[in-house]
């Protein structure tokens, strides 16, 4: 196929109503691999920046694409797009990134959610949402090297950017809560259960609730769910000003600290509340075991329905 004929193409599925970016990642990677670019213009980049202008939109959507194609090849393993693959271009950006910075098992479980189509884009900017502050800030959102070589060095400077950034002492409570959160999230200290799923994000929870954590123990008993709270505390003053109020309708409540806190914890929270601290491989040990609150239907209908809300995007 001519250059001609795959920029119409491309101006064609750039104006589709229902366009994917497989599509379009296809025809531009076929462009770049095959350098069908160079008797057209000085770069490829240049060459991008002429279509987009002809097909009358900024060039970062072409870019967005070809980034798209070469992060589903990479995460999924495949040699080829699959053009019926659900997954968004953003989604495959915001798994990336997460993948680079969250603990193995949860990176894992992103990568193949999302690559399954499981994952929305509002549920991977949470998740993000948790691991962004350990990244130091960054969002990484420059092309990186197509050189397998010069991408390793990309990533290598950009991560030791980072460790800088989270060593600065007015980022390191920032960072502590991050891992706190991104450690409960992976439910590891949790025991056996089926399947869980964490909102860093709680709407309508009173008490200053870091995340909560529903949990289904055993698939086949659909209706008992699991309602796990989290509290933080990176320090003494934050862990004394703590009132330990839980919001109604929560199963059990958690204090997840930094480890220098467990004995603090333990002798400061109620009986009730359960101590999760810290370890040098940043998941989370139990320290005390929460126990079961009293059941308000009333409460935990509310904590239900903001769930709802916030999975489906529903308006408060």
């Amino acid at each position: 196929m001519s250059l001609a004929a795959i920029e119409a193409q491309l101006i064609k599925r750039m104006q589709d109503e229902q366009r994917r970016w497989q599509d379009v990642a296809q025809l531009l990677m076929r462009v770049k691999s095959e350098a069908l670019w160079e008797s057209h213009a000085s770069s490829f980049t240049a060459w991008v920046e002429g279509i987009a202008r002809r097909a009358d939109l900024q060039p970062s959507v072409f870019w967005r694409c070809l980034n798209a194609g070469r992060l589903y090849l990479e995460l999924s393993g495949k040699d080829e797009l699959d053009p019926s693959s659900p997954v968004s271009a953003e989604s495959l950006e915001l798994a990336d990134k997460i993948r680079r910075h969250a603990p193995k098992a949860v990176a894992t479980e992103v990568l193949e959610r999302t690559l399954d189509g499981e994952l929305s884009r509002a549920e991977l900017r949470r998740v993000w949402g948790t691991y962004r502050v350990a990244a130091g800030g960054s969002t990484a959102r420059g092309r990186l090297p197509d050189d397998p070589t010069a991408r390793e060095e990309a990533v290598s400077a950009r991560s030791a950017a980072w460790e800088a950034q989270k060593r600065k002492p007015e980022n390191r409570a920032d960072v502590r809560r991050a891992e706190l959160g991104a450690a409960f999230r992976e439910a590891s200290w949790l025991g056996p259960y089926d399947q869980a799923h964490t909102d860093t994000q709680p709407r309508g929870l009173s008490g200053r609730v870091a995340a909560l954590l529903v949990v289904r123990r055993k698939a086949q008993q659909a209706d008992r769910l699991e309602l796990h709270g989290l509290w933080t505390a990176v320090s003494v003053p934050e862990l004394v000003d703590y009132e330990f109020k839980a919001p109604p309708g929560v199963d059990f409540m958690w204090l997840a600290v930094s480890p220098e806190l467990g004995v603090e914890a333990e002798n400061r929270a109620p009986r009730m509340l359960g101590i999760l601290s810290l370890k040098r491989d940043r998941t989370l040990a139990v320290l005390r075991d929460a126990q079961r609150r009293p059941v308000q239907a009333e409460g935990r209908t509310s904590v239900l329905t903001s769930l709802l809300q916030s999975a489906y995007l529903w308006p408060a």
